[in-house]
């Protein structure tokens, strides 16, 4: 006789779950059950009240982002996972935010939690439906995950492990799944008096716990569309594409883990960026999250990092495309 299907707890025990995420290399997790009804709205209604500047989708999709069962309505639980990246920079002078060295993200964490739907299936012969996500689709990803204990949010807005900081990404997977409830342990805000990302930015984007989009450095090399302001510019320190400073001070990321994935690890040295034309823009950066930027904002990104830095003396062949955007940036900075 054949093996009877294996039996379908009315719970599926989290060291089911534990046992699946590490096959794929993720340890740092946490399931919400049930799947919550409504996310508080307080934190983004003041972000969308700051301003949001080329970040229109944020206001668009605000009910959708305070449902989390909007993306699945028939979800029983929510798997809540955080994947970190190499904490340790490997660039010249002209610098990048660490998430962004290697594979872009979106295509190794989403896949990982594809495939542990498609294996919670196997296990349990069934056919739940599962929805993967990693700040890929409208859902408050930082929210579920203190409310999954994940850590903490940190005056720098950024989900904080006291046991391995911030230098990771976040997934959820929605599943219809019966998973049992499993809290991550963390949530109580440990930042304490601590104002080291504060004074740290330079852009002073960090106000009363919260980052005023159009002032950060992350905000304005990847999703900002037009010319920076001359003032801000000059803070830029090198900064090319996205900002990791108020990281790098904070005391609770020296304790880093390695890269979950060492598709997420890599590096650029000054000359090998300064090289990269048009035609190769999109081959040197495939699956790369830079690639989104696309070329005109890249060559304006690194023409703002070299006059922070005092090279203006380099900035003649990116000068020389002709490109609109670099040459309005170059008018706002100053140069020739």
């Amino acid at each position: 006789m054949p093996d009877a299907p294996p039996t379908v707890p009315a719970a599926i025990p989290f060291a089911a779950v534990s046992e699946l995420c590490a096959g794929e290399g993720l340890t740092a997790l946490a399931v919400l059950a049930p799947v919550p009804e409504a996310l508080p709205a307080a934190g983004l209604d003041r972000m969308l009240a700051d301003g949001v500047g080329d970040m229109v989708w944020l206001e668009t999709t605000r009910t959708l982002r305070l449902d989390p069962r909007a993306l699945l309505p028939s979800a029983r639980a929510v798997l809540m996972v955080a994947l970190p990246y190499a904490a340790d920079p490997r660039d010249g002078r002209l610098r990048r935010a660490r998430y962004a060295a290697g594979k872009d993200y979106h295509q190794v964490l989403r896949p990982k939690l594809g495939r542990i739907g498609v294996a919670l299936n196997a296990r349990f012969t069934s056919a739940w439906h599962h929805r993967a996500t990693t700040d890929s689709a409208p859902i408050n990803e930082r929210t579920l995950a203190i409310l999954a204990g994940l850590g903490w949010i940190g005056r720098n807005a950024l989900v904080i492990s006291p046991e391995t900081g911030s230098y990771h990404v976040l997934g959820a997977l929605l599943t219809e799944a019966p998973l049992a409830a499993r809290h991550g342990g963390h949530g109580a805000d440990r930042c304490g008096s601590c104002t080291a990302c504060e004074r740290r930015c330079p852009t002073a984007a960090i106000r009363d716990r919260r980052i005023l989009s159009e002032r950060c450095i992350s905000y304005l090399t990847i999703e900002h569309r037009g010319v920076v302001a001359r003032d801000l510019a000059a803070r830029f320190e090198g900064w090319w594409f996205g900002c990791d400073l108020c990281q790098e001070v904070c005391p609770w990321n020296r304790f880093a883990p390695p890269p979950g994935d060492p598709r997420l690890t890599g590096g650029d040295g000054d000359a090998d960026l300064l090289a990269v034309t048009a035609e190769r823009f999109d081959l040197h950066f495939a699956g790369r999250a830079v690639r989104r930027i696309g070329y005109e904002r890249f060559r304006r990104n690194l023409l703002i990092a070299l006059w922070s830095l005092g090279r203006p003396d380099e900035c003649a062949p990116i000068l020389g495309e002709g490109l609109p955007l670099v040459l309005a940036q170059a008018r706002e900075l100053g140069l020739g």
